[in-house]
């Protein structure tokens, strides 16, 4: 009776406890692996050196080839003293290019220039980009780093020089540029290489969004008008003609316009950012949100708004969302509390919307008092 006893306990397994036990134990053995392993890969010297050059250029890894890709076989410049063209120009140009797209009876100009720069904590490369018409500077600046830290650069510099070689290769017959490459120096001594080759011959890109006023190329729509054959007989030889000839005709491509412009609210008060009322400068919050809603004719890819609030935060900018299955758009500026930041004047503020290469469609005037 005893030796059975003993046995069907031996049958019953874990319990509870035991269990909990059990699995907490695999747990910790699974992470004391996990973390060996992941310390030996990270450690490895050539895992860690893939990454180390991952980071070191990742900016330009990232924008390199859509800025060559943009830019014609003219607008490559290697002068280390050259301007950026935008409102900045920190340290030396290490490679400055340009290219213009024409849309709507607007050239836009586009500006990136890879500059080396001293922050004081390190060197490294840093992409300057900006966008305008005119003579410059341009406008739209932004300032974006694009290398990790580099070795130090001394004395003077040539675009063929190290710590940051840069070589442009041009066809001996045509002159058109075929690979632009970058090699740089990292702090260790390592030296890395990007390259990219250009796929733009044109001095213009054609339009990537279609505007208001777009003057239309001709389109051949392969109409063809067959002439009836002619029949010429000589002596004992007959010989049949006929022509063929092909007409064009002009289609305009769909055009981007907006049809109507309605906003949730034509009037709105301001509070200041704690929600005590009006400031002492008639400056502060809008006391609700305004939604602006734009009616368009269904060839529009995207819009945005900008709003001139006349606050010391000069000018918000804000991207309109598609309304599905509509040719609608709305903009959204929140108002107390969730747009704390966005100080509004009082007076009228003129909110203007632009299609995405800068061409304004419409605007509206929010009374703020």
């Amino acid at each position: 009776m005893l030796q059975r006893a003993r046995a069907r306990r031996a049958d019953e397994g874990l319990t509870l406890v035991e269990l909990i036990i059990s699995i907490s134990v695999m747990g910790l053995i699974a992470t004391v692996v996990a973390a060996v392993i992941t310390t030996t890969f990270t450690n490895n010297p050539m895992n860690e050196l893939r990454t180390d050059a991952a980071h070191t250029l990742k900016g330009l890894v990232t924008w390199l080839p859509q800025d060559v890709d943009s830019t014609p076989p003219t607008g490559f410049n290697l002068d280390p003293n050259v301007a950026s063209g935008c409102t900045t120009s920190p340290g030396k140009s290490l490679l400055r290019m340009e290219w213009s797209e024409a849309a709507g009876g607007v050239t836009m100009r586009y500006v990136a220039n890879y500059r080396w720069v001293n922050t004081g904590a390190n060197q490294l490369i840093q992409r300057v980009i900006c966008s305008g018409t005119g003579a410059g500077p341009l406008g739209n600046t932004a300032v974006i780093n694009a290398s990790g830290a580099l070795m130090p650069m001394t004395g003077a510099w040539a675009p063929g020089n190290l710590p940051a070689r840069v070589q442009i290769t041009t066809d001996a017959a045509t002159g058109d540029v075929t690979l632009v490459s970058f090699d740089v120096q990292t702090v260790e001594g390592d030296i890395l290489h990007v390259d990219s080759a250009p796929k733009n011959p044109a001095n213009t890109l054609t339009p990537t969004t279609i505007e208001a006023g777009y003057v239309p190329v001709t389109t051949v729509l392969a109409t063809t008008t067959t002439v009836a054959p002619t029949t010429t007989v000589s002596g004992s030889t007959t010989s049949t003609s006929s022509t063929t000839s092909t007409s064009t005709t002009t289609t305009a491509p769909p055009v981007c316009a907006v049809t109507g412009l309605t906003m949730s609210a034509a009037e709105l008060k301001n509070t200041d950012p704690n929600g005590n009322g009006k400031s002492a400068a008639n400056v502060g919050v809008l006391a609700g949100p305004l939604t602006i809603t734009a009616t368009t004719n269904g060839a529009c890819s995207g819009l945005d708004a900008r709003a001139a609030t006349g606050g010391a935060n000069a000018e918000l900018f804000r991207n309109f969302s598609k309304v599905t299955g509509t040719n609608d758009f709305t903009a959204f500026f929140p108002g107390y509390p969730q747009g704390s930041s966005e100080l509004w004047a009082d007076g009228d503020r003129v909110i203007t919307v632009f299609s995405p290469t800068g061409v304004a469609v419409g605007a509206v005037t929010l009374v703020v008092k």
